[in-house]
């Protein structure tokens, strides 16, 4: 069992026509998970994974060196694997899960200091009325001013943290999970800003906070808000297994 999450795009060169890079990749790893043997290893997951999106590329002309000069530009995601055969769950970047109510993430080394820096400017935006929640809302200036932080730390993908993206996945920064004696495990995509052990408290948490932080600058600090006209900050997904 598995949640995926696509990465969001930063480039505006799709790899699949008419289609986000971060759902293809996420399509690209939902069929590779369905046809993996119950008794593979996370080290044959990761060989598994990072071939078939290296192929993708090649079918679609798409050069290597391209993509090591534009990482932005790869087919990214994020996964959070339950092995029942080996009871392990394998965090490979920055998703989540709960074991017998014991919190495990993946996040990456960045982010939480680009999201400050988010924070600080829409702090400051607002003190000086530069900007109201309202127009952040429709025109995150914010986001836009962070954007090429988030770029570069494309180029610590796979070096710095672990994610799918095509080259060679960093075993040494993914996160597993030893399930030996647990009973019940929520595994979950970083939509969730706090994961509970229900997805009615899980969903309940996330409503409360986008009813009094909608742009998460302050009880919860993202890269991104609650956009005008949207359901939530970020995609999500969960699912909860008792064994």
């Amino acid at each position: 069992m598995a949640v995926i999450d696509g990465s969001t795009s930063k480039s505006p060169h799709s790899i699949i026509s008419g289609m986000s890079n971060g759902r293809a990749a996420m399509l690209a790893l939902k069929d590779i998970i369905n046809r993996l043997h119950p008794s593979c290893t996370l080290s044959e997951f990761c060989s598994i994974a990072t071939s078939e999106i290296m192929d993708i590329y090649r079918s679609h002309g798409i050069s290597v060196e391209y993509l090591k000069a534009h990482p932005e530009g790869r087919l990214t995601a994020s996964v959070a694997i339950l092995s029942l055969s080996r009871r392990e769950v394998w965090l490979i970047g920055d998703c989540q899960c709960l074991a017998d109510g014991i919190f495990y993430d993946n996040p990456k080394p960045a982010e939480a200091a680009i999201a400050n820096h988010r924070s600080e400017i829409i702090t400051d935006l607002l003190s000086h009325g530069k900007a109201t929640v309202s127009s952040l809302q429709q025109n995150d200036i914010a986001r836009d001013a962070i954007v090429g932080d988030i770029v570069k730390t494309c180029f610590r993908q796979n070096v710095d943290f672990a994610t799918v993206d095509g080259f060679p996945i960093a075993e040494d920064k993914v996160k597993v999970v030893q399930l030996s004696g647990c009973h019940e495990v929520v595994l979950a995509t970083d939509g969730y800003p706090f994961l509970l052990p229900t997805l009615k408290e899980s969903e309940e948490a996330l409503a409360r906070q986008l009813s009094e932080d909608p742009l998460c600058y302050r009880t919860f600090k993202a890269t991104k808000g609650l956009k005008e006209g949207q359901v939530s900050f970020d995609d999500r997904a969960y699912v909860r297994i008792c064994l």
